[in-house]
């Protein structure tokens, strides 16, 4: 039996958030063999991320805080055994609720087993007054980048287009129940980083852009790239970090060629590989001996694998 649960950030249980919701949750239980749960986080207790970086240091990455997003908390076990999540959210300045902020932040051990890359995600935003619920999707989109989630869909829905919405969401209820049931029998696929990125290039985040505004300092320009700067700069110390920035600043300039010629995917090819090198260069020189005191997991971005898949 595929589990979908829908994680509900609205402390209103009667608003528009949870009518959009159940829409899609009902959508998809009404594929064969597949249950669905809604969860309102308001239900359950736990706090933020303590970085301590213990769910980094442990073999397992789990959280030791001890509340229901802890290693042996409710909710987080319903997580364990999910096949598919429905993140739904009311648009609250601009942006995602904060219970649902704080629900993905407390996700982040994952980023470090890697167990939920490949995990079907569907998400909702809703608003009722200015809007903005676009861009309250985009933000919720993103984080489900952030963990390696499979993107099956977004709904940003205004309350003006309420019966449409309900619709859609019928429609990727559906979708999300489907790949639920692949999820549930054929095993989680993990996707490499560049079918990640490849795939995100259709989503309301996407992450190409992004990560370029991220690398040059906002300018777009790869002459002027954080890693250029450190570079320059000698910023970086530790004569290992230094190697993986020179092989980060080749990558970002083949990319910059590649994107110059208009050679889109083999651009991105270079930026992944840029992007890894860049990873394990910033936590040679920042995190491993002086923040947190240990090497990167084995399941975190390994360059050799980074490079086969990217060849």
């Amino acid at each position: 039996m595929a589990k979908v649960l829908g994680i509900l950030g609205n402390a209103r249980k009667d608003g528009y958030t949870i009518r959009v919701l159940r829409e899609a949750l009902k959508a998809a239980s009404e594929k064969p063999n597949v249950k669905t749960e809604l969860i309102h986080l308001l239900d359950y207790k736990f706090g933020p991320c303590r970085s301590c970086y213990e769910c980094i240091r442990n073999s397992r990455h789990r959280c030791i805080l001890q509340d229901d997003m802890g290693e042996k908390g409710r909710l987080w076990r319903k997580i364990e055994e999910a096949n598919g999540l429905i993140i739904a959210s009311p648009v609250h300045l601009w942006t995602a609720d904060a219970l649902t902020h704080l629900f993905m932040e407390r996700l982040y051990p994952y980023v470090w087993s890697g167990e939920l890359r490949g995990i079907p995600v569907m998400t909702i935003t809703v608003a009722s007054n200015q809007g903005f619920h676009i861009a309250a999707n985009r933000i919720l989109c993103e984080w489900a980048f952030t963990l390696g989630m499979k993107y099956v869909g977004g709904l940003p829905v205004h309350a003006a287009h309420m019966d449409r919405s309900l619709r859609e969401a019928r429609y990727l209820g559906k979708i999300l129940g489907e790949e639920a049931l692949k999820d549930e029998k054929e095993g989680r696929k993990s996707p490499t980083d560049l079918d990640h990125w490849l795939r995100y290039q259709d989503s309301p985040w996407k992450v190409y852009p992004n990560y370029i505004e991220n690398l040059t300092m906002g300018t777009g320009d790869p002459e002027f790239s954080i890693i250029r700067y450190a570079l320059s700069y000698e910023t970086f110390r530790r004569k290992e970090a230094v190697d993986l920035l020179k092989k980060a600043d080749e990558e970002f300039r083949r990319f910059a060629h590649q994107y110059q010629m208009g050679n889109h995917e083999d651009a991105i090819r270079h930026l992944v590989r840029a992007s890894a090198f860049w990873t394990h260069a910033t936590w040679k020189e920042f995190l491993e001996e002086q923040l947190i005191k240990a090497p990167p997991p084995k399941t975190y971005r390994p360059i050799e694998k980074i490079n086969r898949s990217c060849s």
